[in-house]
């Protein structure tokens, strides 16, 4: 068992970064300016709005005159506070309805370049951990080394090796995403099922290290890495 882990993770972010906008193309960086100045817009008419009807309503409920008799006053005083809080929740909803178009204008397209742009940003880190098909994508549920724990991970085999590493076929911008590699020989691991609280899960295990990965995990490392050392 070995484990590695790209060498400049600090500088992976700023790395990242450079790449998510040297990989984008003409068309891409247009889209970003234009949805980057809509979003402006939106949010200006969605606060504007929004500031703007609560203002005049609170002004209005302000300009109420109040009866004399005490007790009048007293109903009056609870009926403004009443108004002046659907007045409130008024004022913000038609300002987030008047801001939603926009977005949902905006939204699709920027994620789509954005998964793009994730995507091709951790080529290098692909490159640097061998990632290759066949692969899968599952949860590690918990492991011994928890960094892993919660995480979404990808399985390959490289050559004689089982490898584990973060979800990079999805891809990220954050060094702190990068969890490292942990590379297997075949003798030096154990899978087995494990009935979970909810689901079977399955274990890979060497000596000390455990990994708690989906079930799928245990058919791919068997027939996709065991099994080729038995032939």
């Amino acid at each position: 068992m070995r484990y590695f882990r790209y060498k400049n993770v600090d500088a992976l972010e700023k790395k990242a970064q450079r790449a998510m906008y040297a990989e984008m193309t003409a068309e891409e960086k247009r889209i970003f300016r234009r949805d980057k100045a809509l979003t402006a817009v939106g949010m200006v008419l969605s606060y504007g709005v929004g500031i703007f009807c609560i203002g005049v309503g609170i002004w209005g409920i302000e300009s109420i005159p109040l009866p004399a008799n005490v007790f009048l006053m007293i109903l009056s005083r609870i009926g403004m506070f009443v108004l002046k809080a659907i007045v409130f929740i008024g004022g913000i909803c038609l300002g987030v309805y008047v801001g939603v178009p926009i977005a949902n204008k905006i939204g699709s397209r920027r994620y789509e370049i954005s998964r793009s742009i994730q995507i091709r940003a951790c080529e290098h880190l692909r490159e640097y951990y061998g990632l290759q098909e066949p692969c899968i994508v599952t949860k590690c549920y918990e492991s011994s080394e928890k960094r892993f724990t919660n995480h979404d991970v990808c399985i390959f085999v490289v050559g004689e090796e089982l490898r584990i590493t973060t979800n990079l076929k999805h891809g990220f911008y954050h060094g702190r995403n990068d969890l490292g590699c942990y590379a297997f020989e075949a003798d030096e691991i154990a899978i087995r099922k494990l009935q979970g609280e909810k689901f079977l899960i399955a274990e890979l295990r060497a000596g000390e290290t455990v990994f708690l990965l989906g079930y799928r995990a245990k058919g791919f490392i068997e027939n996709n890495f065991l099994s080729r050392q038995d032939r």
